[in-house]
């Protein structure tokens, strides 16, 4: 293992999951977020890696290097200044983002155009959520950026945009209907006692779902399109966004309920999620950001 590996600074965490955490570190003289994960929790899945190697997008988290030891994967990646639920925290919170975000409609075509690259990359993500939204800022410009992260739960898509699944995965309150539908299909199977376990298609279409209730999340101060976390399933499950009402501009409501149809057939894609943005009044300039 590289010297690198121990610079990592376990006293400076910036995050916990399920499986590891995230600590400040140093990369080639470079300050970044070094993701640290049990070997035994990656062993069979190695798609979030590959998938990252492949990706260099300005609204994708950048991967610049991974490396192991005897128990832990270490991921060296861009080091963001906050995730966006951050943003939203109360004031006086310790860990609350105070620093400038750019103009509302600009930060929705980031999240767009960043997606568009993932699925044009024949990716699907599969855990779009505020949590996996990171908040960039150049020290040198103060430009900000937003860029989609934690790419574990993504796979390879076929050339129509689907994928094999044998079970439901990502972050319950921000799925789509077609999956919340299809863990209630195997709950019941399990309670049943069915044994027949059957390989279905998922789809990039389930992606622009979430993506669109990241939009609403942004949109609504932090609060969740579909209600409170008792409503939150219930509401998918029935189509009633029962705040999208309260977003001021018309245009991004329009858009949302465009990414939140319930028939797959019916909703928006990611690209014309990003075409419908750079339609708007507010001109959206490509930012040359060297990082």
């Amino acid at each position: 293992m590289s010297n690198e590996v121990r610079n990592l600074d376990l006293d400076n965490k910036l995050g916990e999951g399920r499986y590891g955490i995230v600590c400040k570190g140093i990369w080639c003289e470079k300050s970044v977020a070094v993701k640290r994960i049990q070997l035994i929790h990656i062993a069979s899945n190695t798609q979030g890696e590959e998938a990252l190697q492949g990706l260099d997008h300005l609204n994708v988290i950048k991967l610049f290097h991974a490396e192991s030891d005897a128990n832990f994967r270490y991921y060296y990646l861009e080091l963001c200044n906050a995730s966006l639920e951050k943003l939203f925290l109360k004031d006086g919170h310790k860990n609350k983002y105070r620093g400038t975000m750019p103009p509302s409609l600009t930060v929705l075509y980031q999240l767009a155009v960043g997606l568009e690259y993932i699925h044009k990359m024949g990716l699907v993500h599969r855990d779009l959520k505020p949590e996996n939204v990171l908040i960039w800022q150049d020290p040198r410009k103060g430009n900000v950026l937003l860029k989609w992260a934690d790419f574990g739960l993504c796979k390879p898509v076929n050339e129509r945009g689907s994928y094999s699944m044998s079970g439901v995965r990502g972050t319950f309150d921000w799925l789509a209907p077609e999956i919340l539908n299809l863990f209630y299909d195997e709950e019941l199977s399990q309670s049943e006692s069915e044994t027949t376990s059957t390989v279905k298609r998922g789809t990039i279409q389930s992606d622009v779902f979430s993506e669109g209730l990241v939009f609403g999340y942004f949109l609504l101060d932090g609060r969740h399109p579909f209600g409170l976390r008792h409503q939150i399933h219930t509401n998918i499950l029935e189509n009633k966004p029962v705040n999208l009402d309260k977003i001021q501009s018309q245009y991004a409501r329009d858009l949302i309920l465009k990414m939140l149809k319930e028939n797959i057939a019916d909703r928006i894609t990611s690209s014309e999620v990003a075409e419908f943005l750079n339609k708007t009044t507010i001109k959206v300039k490509p930012l040359t950001i060297t990082v």
